[in-house]
């Protein structure tokens, strides 16, 4: 036996014994691979640690029938060896590997992948084995003609034969038919897409005779197809179809141009955008990134070479300053690149995001929002990957309306689309809370004032109503507003309707969030404390109704002084007054107190108000001149 120790790293906190080694030329079948794995699964059951290594190689040995020699290397996770990993030669040509794993708290598991002819690139039948050893797991990588893998097929527990549908790896691209009229194209360098989805294809940019525009540069081939195998060929990860959707959802008039980018040899990223230059993309989403910046040289030159391409980057998702800890692409100063974030609903970068006052420009809001997924469902996505979608789509809209711009003049269009707020302290240029939003105004239609409401009192609380969705009708707005001076007038409050305003909304911005109110805002301004009936919310923390006062609104200025009542609102006048009330007093907190307006729930005994409560809204109010 030949013994050669060395330390490895390790990233994950298991102990793990990796064992690969040549067997006989002729292949085994799965059902001799499978004995295999159960009994180096029945060692591991029973055999101590420190024999453990010699059983498990002995084993093997009297399995194949061969002489083996062992190589053996430690494994070490921060400063911890949690493993030993075993590698087994002969003069045979077939491979093999078999991983016994511990993970924390949870049951051991065997791991077998046989391999074609080469261990570290053509693996070809895998088994997993529970605590037990019996198979929990089984699946092939199937391969066409040129040794290219064209997808995973599980096999049945018992037999080991084929069961189910192929997942794909990299199937033939469908026909497709010429895009009329030509549209503004739009690369997108992610995992690739699924074109197999009708959705996807249909979106897609291809010449005149039909033929794909788009490559595969981590294969180096014409089918693009969404597949991360970058962990294991058998677990593939999908990111594209996801990001490719949100654009096309968000800007129907494009053609994307789909890339894998270059994982084994980022060089590669010169030719990428050569190839996007040569087929007429100017904008070019890259929803993707690393810590290492020697990764990006390629591309930081091949960008600059070519001005005429906007380039969109994320800041990435480890929650944390890129100005001080960096990731590329987005830490590199590119005159034609824009990097950003995602946005919560304060206006500051979401959970996990990452920002920077310098190396970030925008953030926008990418949380929670419908993505078509590989399989061709729809699913909900967070982080900045999907912020970079939203700026490509927006960017992609504004193009298709004025083809002329320059990348410049188009850099200063998206511009107009953000406001700073309070903003500087996370990114260099500010937040588009709605990158949905278009140049066209909101068509109002101004409602006459509802029939007169109390007026006895010594002071009054002046409104703006706006309506935005069918889902409300007059009458119960009129009657929620008469409930609500009722309640009001304990105060001595009147409240009087300044305007009522229907406003003829899209779908999208009849709910409310921070960015529908901030676009609201600008094409519907306002003078006094204003009530929105809204169709819903798509808040991250969703309330039937909510309330914006000087206290909450820090970040989002143009949101001060509103409150949004969704039509789902139970006991309408109630939550009314007491959405108004967290205004008037700049409080959001609550009460405990016996039929109370101020309690958490609003419930139709809860309307009495105190005499001090009456005097904090009285003062604050009239500080802040919302009374008259």
């Amino acid at each position: 036996m030949i013994l050669n120790r060395r330390l490895v790293a390790c990233f994950a906190p298991t102990l793990t014994l990796f064992i690969s080694l040549p067997v006989f030329a002729n292949t085994f079948s799965h059902q001799q691979l499978r004995t295999i794995a159960e009994s180096a699964c029945a060692d591991f059951a029973i055999t101590p640690a420190n024999e453990l290594e010699a059983t498990i190689t002995r084993g093997i040995a009297e399995l194949l029938g061969d002489e083996l020699q062992v190589e053996q290397e430690d494994i070490e996770f921060r400063g911890r060896v949690l493993g030993t990993r075993l590698l087994f030669r002969s003069p045979l040509v077939q491979a093999m590997n078999i991983q016994l794993i511990t993970p924390p708290n949870q049951p051991r598991r065997t791991v077998l992948t046989s391999f074609r002819t080469d261990a570290k690139t053509k693996p070809e039948l895998q088994l997993m084995l529970g605590a037990d050893c019996t198979t929990q797991l089984a699946q092939q990588l199937v391969y066409d003609q040129d040794n290219s893998a064209t997808h995973i097929q599980q096999l049945s527990l018992n037999t080991l034969s084929a069961n189910g549908l192929p997942e794909w790896v990299n199937p033939p691209v469908p026909r497709l038919t010429p895009l009329q009229p030509p549209r503004i194209r739009v690369g997108m360098v992610d995992s690739g897409v699924n074109y197999q989805l009708p959705g996807i294809a249909n979106a897609l940019a291809r010449n005149s005779a039909g033929k794909l525009i788009g490559y595969d540069f981590w294969d180096m081939d014409e089918q693009p197809f969404d597949a991360h195998p970058a962990q294991s060929p058998f677990r593939v990860q999908r990111h594209g179809t996801r990001t490719a959707s949100i654009v096309i959802n968000e800007a129907p008039g494009v053609a994307i141009v789909p890339y894998r980018y270059p994982r084994p040899d980022m060089s590669r990223m010169t030719d990428l955008i050569k190839h996007a230059s040569d087929n007429d993309v100017r904008i070019i989403g890259m929803p993707l990134g690393s810590n290492r910046f020697s990764d990006w040289g390629a591309f930081q030159k091949a960008a600059e070479k070519h001005p005429e391409i906007l380039f969109i980057a994320s800041a990435g998702n480890n929650g944390r300053d890129i100005d001080q800890r960096g990731v590329y692409p987005a830490s590199l100063d590119i005159d034609n690149m824009l990097v950003v974030t995602s946005a919560d609903d304060f206006a500051k970068p979401a959970e996990r995001t990452n920002y920077g006052r310098i190396a970030v420009d925008y953030m926008l809001p990418a949380e929670r929002i419908a993505a078509l997924d590989y399989d061709g469902s729809e699913h909900q996505v967070s982080g900045s990957s999907y912020a970079v979608s939203r700026l490509v789509a927006l960017a992609a809209r504004i193009l298709n309306r004025m083809p002329a711009l320059t990348t410049d003049e188009l850099r200063k269009e998206i511009e107009v689309y953000a406001v700073k707020a309070r903003t500087s302290r996370y990114v260099s240029t500010g937040y588009i809370g709605d990158p949905l939003a278009t140049p066209a105004a909101l068509k109002t239609t101004e409602e006459p004032i509802p029939p007169s409401l109390p007026t006895t009192g010594q002071h009054t609380l002046p409104l703006d109503i706006i309506v935005l969705s069918d889902k409300w009708a007059s009458s119960n707005i009129t009657d929620a507003l008469q409930e609500a001076s009722g309640i009001f007038s304990q105060c001595d409050i009147n409240i009087a309707v300044d305007q009522w305003l229907s406003v003829q909304a899209p779908d999208y911005l009849q709910d409310l969030s921070t960015g529908n109110a901030m676009t609201l805002a600008r094409k519907v301004p306002t003078d006094n404390v204003t009530v929105v009936f809204a169709k819903d919310t798509i808040m991250q923390t969703p309330f039937d109704a909510e309330a914006f006062g000087e206290g909450n609104t820090a970040n989002r200025p143009w949101m001060r002084n509103s409150l949004w009542i969704s039509s789902v609102t139970r006991d309408t006048g109630i939550a009314l007054a007491h959405e108004l009330f967290h205004i008037i007093t700049n409080n959001g907190n609550h009460t405990d107190i016996t039929g109370n307006l101020m309690r958490e729930s609003t419930e139709p005994d809860n309307t009495l108000l105190s005499a001090k409560q009456c005097m904090d809204a009285i003062t604050y109010a009239t500080q802040a001149q919302l009374l008259q």
